[in-house]
């Protein structure tokens, strides 16, 4: 706030929530969100958070501070902002997008004209993938990023489970198949549905010998890279599909670094935010 009882102008907020990496790469692809969703509301402030502790706390050694999504939540409330959306950066609606409601639900329940905290409310906006139109225009973009050869198959790795995702990946590798008709583009995940076995096994059966590895990430941290191609890793995919017999070649970028990614997380916020008149 500006002098003696002055509320703040407020056109609203934006809080970008993600898992959090403490890679230059990674945060790169958070700001170069936040600079696309501010030019989609110029007059809104645009934030970030981060769910993971470990991520906050080492960042925290560095002497850098990164609140998670209480805390970002809490300190826009405080500035004055009326109404605030929140973006996430998940892919699927699993435990990790879950996970944000009750935080979002509580302060909501604070809000209100004679409610304890003076302002509008929260909205939570959805992750890349949840209704049948996001599915088609996902797998589309997708499509688009990832052509193959004609013995050579792309497989997107999910190297973190975002909690329940499993039925989500299986819906966009379905969607995928119906666009690409060839089935070379493949989605696995380290911990979760499809594995490993699974992925092989198609990679046989359409009879691709080269695989080329992805990471199916907005914001790839280390442990992805070291999970899909680490050196020191004898148990990483590059590894096991080589032992297995396929010529292998890993991206060296996640799905974030991408505008055409990017800017499907930025619709997602301007049809939340329109639902209910925000950001205006």
């Amino acid at each position: 706030m500006s002098g003696h009882g002055k509320k703040l102008e407020s056109h609203g907020a934006v809080l970008i929530v993600t898992m959090g990496t403490t890679q230059s790469e990674g945060r790169a692809v958070v700001q170069k969100c936040m600079k696309k969703m501010q030019a989609a509301y110029p007059k809104a402030e645009v934030t970030y958070a981060f769910t993971s502790e470990g991520v906050r706390l080492s960042l925290g050694e560095q002497g850098e501070q990164v609140p998670g999504p209480l805390g970002a939540l809490s300190a826009l409330i405080e500035k004055g902002h009326s109404q605030i959306v929140v973006q996430p950066l998940f892919l699927t609606s699993g435990a990790l997008y879950h996970e944000l409601y009750p935080v979002i639900k509580a302060l909501n329940e604070l809000a209100g004209a004679h409610g304890v905290l003076k302002f509008k409310g929260i909205l939570i906006s959805t992750p890349l993938v949840m209704s049948a139109e996001d599915y088609e225009e996902t797998a589309k973009v997708l499509s688009s990023l990832y052509s193959s050869g004609k013995d050579e198959a792309v497989v997107l790795v999910m190297p973190t489970s975002e909690g329940g995702a499993d039925p989500s990946l299986c819906q966009l590798q379905m969607t995928l198949d119906d666009i690409t008709k060839t089935g070379k583009i493949c989605i696995g995940t380290i911990d979760g549905y499809p594995d490993y076995a699974k992925v092989k096994s198609r990679l046989s059966h359409i009879g691709a010998k080269k695989v080329r590895l992805v990471p199916m990430a907005v914001v790839p941290g280390i442990h992805a890279w070291i999970q899909i191609s680490g050196e020191a890793n004898k148990d990483s995919w590059q590894k096991a599909l080589e032992r297995d017999g396929f010529t292998v070649t890993v991206d060296s970028v996640g799905l974030g670094e991408y505008d055409q990614i990017l800017d499907l997380y930025v619709k997602r916020l301007q049809a939340r935010a329109a639902s209910h008149s925000f950001l205006k």
